[in-house]
């Protein structure tokens, strides 16, 4: 099996002149945006800087200590920008117009970065949404409220790409795939120069905004690729019929790009998503179809006030909370009376329980090959067949 960094390794040689731009490409941008490029990259109208430069000077900043106590499932997001900035086909593209707007207070998370390959079709990358809860709340904020990042999204593509006439290619994993694809159809302008939209495993969209004019001309340039158990993906309608990837993961962690499995310079692809995505798919789609947005607002609130309680910052903390943490979300639940009380139960134990269960599955498989092995082995010894 290999992923995204395999493939730099391999084809990390080949400029784009011999190996034109594909989706693998749009990912490993996409997933560039995660790294924190505040004192590196330029802000918009202030200059450009290659990627092979913009890696030393990131590395210059940031001590290896730092980076390894970030526990995040981004937290390989470094070591890309370490691996780009080493390929023939990366190093000498320029970043510039970098924007980082975080603000807890205000919910928003927004990062982006313009790319400029040499290919002559710039790139526009979205930071999605690392694996914080906060992160992760304004994924499901998306069901019932335009998020701020959106609004920022469209601000920035606009103020980035007005007074040029090349097209351009935007995209991102996790929310990033999503906030690109809601920049491009807020300006008819920027989605008719756009040629291709890259949503990797981000939310979809409410019905009543694809049914809208200003979606009609996007919808046929979105790519979206999206893992087996995916569940952020999930959210809401999609944009158009996703490519099923295989990942080397379980559960939730299979949102992480780097789990995703290529061969060569292709995903490997399933027929379709597994049992536990298309609960959770069902699920929500039944529960958010029958809730007011108010009602969406409530339920969003109660169910990450479960997890907050559990004192974990981010999901990665979440799948090994400890005693302490369950009993504190159970303490939480317990506290939640209204309608929305019952499906958040539903959702955290749908949560927890499939990630032990694929765990335990795959413990088992282990065991069992370990054992028909072991078998062999005795057989072997004494001379059998």
């Amino acid at each position: 099996m290999s992923n995204m960094l395999d493939y730099l390794a391999w084809r990390g040689d080949l400029s784009f002149e011999r190996d034109p731009f594909n989706s693998v490409d749009a990912l490993l941008l996409s997933t560039l945006s995660y790294v924190d490029l505040a004192g590196v990259v330029p802000s918009p109208g202030e200059g450009k800087i290659t990627l092979g430069e913009a890696s030393e000077k990131f590395f210059g900043l940031h001590s290896e200590e730092e980076l390894a106590a970030d526990k995040s499932f981004i937290n390989f997001a470094p070591a890309l920008l370490r691996h780009l900035a080493e390929s023939d086909r990366f190093r000498n593209a320029y970043l510039l117009n970098y924007i980082n707007d975080t603000d807890i207070s205000r919910e928003i998370q927004f990062a982006a970065v313009e790319i400029d390959t040499g290919d002559g079709i710039p790139f526009i990358s979205f930071r999605g949404t690392d694996d914080t809860i906060i992160g992760w709340k304004e994924d499901f904020n998306l069901s019932f409220m335009t998020v701020p990042a959106e609004e920022e999204a469209a601000r920035y593509l606009k103020q980035t790409m007005s007074g040029r006439t090349v097209n351009f290619r935007a995209g991102g994993h996790s929310k990033g795939g999503h906030l690109a694809i809601y920049a491009v159809a807020a300006d008819p302008g920027m989605a008719e120069r756009t040629l291709a939209v890259y949503n990797f495993d981000g939310p979809g969209f409410n019905n009543d905004a694809l049914e809208s004019e200003r979606f009609k001309n996007v919808r046929p340039k979105v790519m979206k690729y999206i893992p087996e158990t995916s569940i952020v993906g999930r959210l809401l309608t999609n944009t158009t019929e996703p490519v099923v990837v295989k990942s080397s993961e379980f559960g939730i962690m299979q949102h992480s790009p780097l789990t995703w499995q290529l061969e060569g310079k292709e995903f490997e692809t399933c027929n379709a998503t597994d049992k536990i995505s298309d609960l959770f798919d069902e699920t929500m789609t039944t529960w958010l179809d029958e809730m007011s947005f108010e009602e969406r607002k409530v339920f969003v609130d109660e169910l990450f006030s479960v997890f907050e309680a559990s004192g974990c910052e981010n999901l990665s903390m979440l799948t090994k909370v400890g005693v302490r943490g369950t009993k504190a979300m159970i303490g939480q639940m317990r506290q939640i009376r209204n309608d929305s009380g019952a499906k958040v139960r539903t959702l955290v134990k749908m949560f927890f329980v499939n990630i032990n269960e694929l765990r335990g599955e795959a413990a088992k498989e282990k065991i069992e090959e370990s054992r028909i092995l072991s078998i062999a082995s005795v057989k072997l010894k004494n001379g059998k067949q």
